[in-house]
């Protein structure tokens, strides 16, 4: 297995979905035609969500994970390359990881960037809200390698944005562990190491349960991002606001559908 396998294991999963289930605290829907995703490489994906074709795919993967090339199953889709190292999942950086061993140690690692991401990605951010603030784009894909950390985090900020309650925005964020099989990816991992690779665990079951740590998402984590932002920034709210310059009322007037009844 190489960093090609991993592609492969992470393409068996299914972490797409929209956001049309979801409402805002005003009562409002969200429509139906912005995605979050995993790597998009089958067109059920998003037919299964009514979404047939893509106009647009924002992109969040850095090069050594195939990010920023045209997607061979939404030939005609205009792609948005905006790497991310944090939360990549390179064989190296996995490898990397492994090598530290200790799962409070990667979790503290994990929690670090979860911290920092407002700060660190700020030009990101403000790339990624100008993508979906032109009608045109749409419908649209946003997506990196497992569909949980990155485009987690996207995801968290375009519900707040939207005036999405935190419960609703923390459930959202934790479907993910609902969607992805991290035993199996961790377990199919675990075995190439042991076979091929020169990181020496001495106990298979701690591996597993290292690898598992990179493969779910943890309440724990997104409560740091949102900790992180609201001490920087003030709120989530405010750092969307004046630090992104994101016009709040546009942007709810295109993603926002009709009101509960």
């Amino acid at each position: 297995m190489d960093k090609n396998r991993i592609k492969e294991l992470l393409k068996e999963q299914n972490n797409t979905r929209n956001f049309s289930h979801i409402w805002t605290e005003s009562g409002e829907a969200i429509r139906p035609d912005i995605i979050r995703s995993n790597m998009l490489t089958r067109k059920e994906q998003t037919s299964i969500l009514n979404c047939y074709e893509l106009k647009t795919i924002i992109d969040f993967r850095i090069s050594e994970e195939g990010g920023g090339s045209k997607n061979p199953t939404y030939t005609d889709a205009m792609i948005n390359h905006l790497p991310i190292a944090f939360g990549n999942m390179d064989f190296k950086k996995i490898s990397e990881l492994l090598i530290i061993g200790e799962i409070e140690m990667i979790d503290s690692l994990i929690e670090s960037g979860y911290r920092a991401f407002s700060s660190d990605f700020k030009d990101e951010v403000k790339s990624f809200f100008s993508v979906l603030l032109n009608e045109d784009n749409l419908p649209i894909a946003f997506h990196c390698s497992a569909g949980k950390d990155r485009t987690g985090i996207f995801s968290v900020l375009f519900l707040i944005a939207l005036g999405v309650s935190r419960d609703d925005v923390i459930n959202d964020y934790m479907e993910t562990n609902n969607r992805i099989n991290a035993k199996k990816i961790s377990g199919k991992i675990d075995e190439y190491i042991k076979l091929k690779s020169s990181v020496n665990l001495p106990f298979s079951e701690k591996s597993i349960q290292v690898l598992e740590t990179l493969f779910v998402v943890k309440k724990s984590w997104i409560e740091i991002f949102i900790q992180g932002t609201n001490e920087s920034f003030g709120s989530v709210e405010s750092y969307l606001k004046d630090e992104i310059k994101l016009d709040m009322e546009k942007f709810k007037k295109i993603y926002l559908d009709l009101k509960r009844v």
